[in-house]
């Protein structure tokens, strides 16, 4: 595979300080990303101050992982966990069916090439661990596909199943709208030589799980079985338990840490950027599962409501749910870095462009409870480009960063450059000599009666109406001319920029690895990827 690192600028201007200036925002992390003696420091950190029982977690995440029927690589890296030196590069994501969107994948693929540099360039001892996001309840942000269909085009599939409330991913089973799904995409995507297996193994996957965390975590175990890489499913009641103390602290701290958010959020808008977290009052940045909804905590005086419920609690009363039943409370995106690095020896976080932004609020929010905020690693940004996309690219001369608009842009120049007859050129000219000549006639006709120039005018004007429709239909016929180059077009915005967006950010692994095995992913991990951040264009079939 040829791989081709390119500039590009994201739509965060913080994102993109921290990406290439990163001293322009160095006050709003700990460490800066780019330098291998950040891992080091924070490694110290992490000796000094991690005091989870290490015994428990691992029994834990070997039950669970073991369970997902994972890799003799991820059982040493769980051993491993248990040596007080050992310390995890983290990442996560949604649970979305077929493993959501690429960058999914990418965000593995970093933890898992990240831990193994650090490893060989300081000795240190390092894992990579991949936070589930069982508790999260947005549904609509999970239920779907996105792939190119047969036709050649964009599609999604959305999951004919609809749960009753704001359940957790984890809380939400595999129903036959599963096994539907996988047989849409099986029928809607083109036929060849790995797909069959591939498929067969997701619906053994599916048949295995009893939600669709647990789906999404097996598909992630089977897919990264060789890379050692390590799940976490943060609604294990066992790993509640460890978070008992935490969570009964973050309830009295609640006013200290909405302070520190609004501060973070003072300098982050400082920097003429609005904070991705919207302020909301009385907030206390925990969930409180209620009739099995997870719905956000609010405090309001001295009790404590839910939004869109019932009932009313007392700071004892939440206090006792952390202490006896830690279950019944899930940390939200704003503590939810700070419950990770009680739970888990974080030596870095590979984070999104969003996650980016969010972690900017939060460097003083870490020390309320104990901690400081680890490494924030950039997870890396990748584009596949297939054989046609790419002869197409060359033969029109079409440069990645020049994004959707510039494609478009492109085919326009290239549709006017096939233009012999200069049909604007034609239909203006005719169109001006037109209105003259109907104006001089206007003119002549009206002194026989004013009231003639009004219907004059009104015949001019549908006159030019025909011209410009008749202009209109000679364009179309030139465009159906070059019917062969606008699909070229489009089979690389599609590819490229589907939706106007980035590949990564819409469209799905599992067609790529119907067409390439499943093998690809071992091929991905194995490529280079890290180091000056940039976006790698990775070409495929060469």
């Amino acid at each position: 595979m040829k791989i081709e690192p390119v500039s590009i600028k994201y739509t965060s201007p913080l994102v993109n300080k921290y990406l290439w200036d990163y001293p322009e925002v160095s006050h709003l992390f700990e460490h800066n990303p780019h330098e291998l003696s950040s891992f080091k420091d924070r490694y110290e950190v992490i000796k000094r101050d991690y005091d989870t029982d290490r015994v428990e977690l691992v029994r834990i995440l070997t039950e669970y992982n073991e369970h997902l029927n994972c890799g003799d690589k991820t059982r040493e890296n769980l051993k491993k966990l248990a040596d007080p030196d050992t310390v995890a590069v983290v990442t996560g994501q949604q649970a979305g069916v077929f493993t959501g969107p690429l960058y999914t994948i990418y965000k593995a693929i970093t933890a898992i090439q990240l831990a193994g540099e650090i490893t060989a360039k300081t000795g240190l001892q390092v894992i990579p661990l991949f936070w589930v996001a069982a508790e999260d309840h947005d549904y609509l942000e999970i239920d779907h596909v996105d792939y190119i269909n047969k036709g050649q085009e964009p599609a999604r599939l959305k999951m004919d199943y609809h749960p009753p409330g704001k359940y957790s991913v984890g809380h939400i089973p595999v129903t036959e709208a599963v096994y539907d799904l996988i047989a849409r995409l099986a029928e809607d995507t083109n036929p060849s030589e790995y797909k069959t297996g591939i498929v067969n193994k997701l619906r053994e996957l599916a048949e295995q799980s009893g939600s669709l965390a647990d789906w999404f975590a097996g598909v992630m175990s089977w897919l990264f079985k060789k890379q050692g890489l390590v799940l976490v499913n943060p609604l294990d009641r066992g790993l509640r338990r460890l978070w008992s103390d935490a969570f009964a602290d973050f309830l009295q701290k609640t006013d200290l840490v909405n302070a520190k958010v609004r501060a973070g959020m003072a300098k982050v808008r400082a920097l003429g950027v609005e904070p991705q977290v919207e302020e909301v009052e009385n907030n206390v940045n925990l969930f409180l599962y209620v009739n099995k909804e997870r719905l956000p905590l609010l405090k309001s005086g001295d009790n404590y409501t839910v939004r869109g419920g019932s009932g009313q609690w007392s700071l004892d009363d939440l206090t006792g749910t952390a202490k006896n039943n830690p279950e019944l409370l899930s940390p939200n995106v704003v503590l939810r870095p700070i419950a990770q690095d009680v739970l888990l020896p974080i030596l870095a976080y590979v984070a999104g462009p969003g996650e980016i932004s969010y972690y900017a609020l939060y460097r003083e929010v870490y020390p309320l409870f104990g901690q400081r905020m680890p490494v924030i690693y950039p997870r890396v940004h990748i584009t596949l480009i297939e054989r046609g996309a790419a002869k197409y690219m060359a033969k029109y001369g079409v440069e990645f960063t020049c994004g959707a608009s510039g494609l478009n842009k492109k085919l326009s120049e290239y549709l006017d450059s096939q233009d012999r007859l200069g049909i604007d050129e034609l239909f203006g000219s005719f169109s001006d000599g037109l209105k003259n000549s109907y104006l001089d006639l206007i003119a002549r006709v009206a002194a026989v009666d004013p009231e003639l120039a009004k219907h004059g005018y009104e015949s001019l004007n549908k006159l030019v109406f025909q011209v410009e429709h008749f202009k209109k239909k000679t364009h179309q016929y030139h465009r159906k001319s070059c019917d062969l180059v606008i699909k070229r077009f489009r089979t690389m915005e599609n590819q490229l920029f589907p939706r106007h967006n980035w590949q990564e950010r819409v469209f799905n692994i599992f067609p790529y690895l119907f067409k390439y095995g499943s093998g690809f992913i071992e091929t991905l991990c194995e490529t280079p990827l890290l180091g000056d951040h940039k976006h790698k264009l990775i070409y495929l079939g060469d």
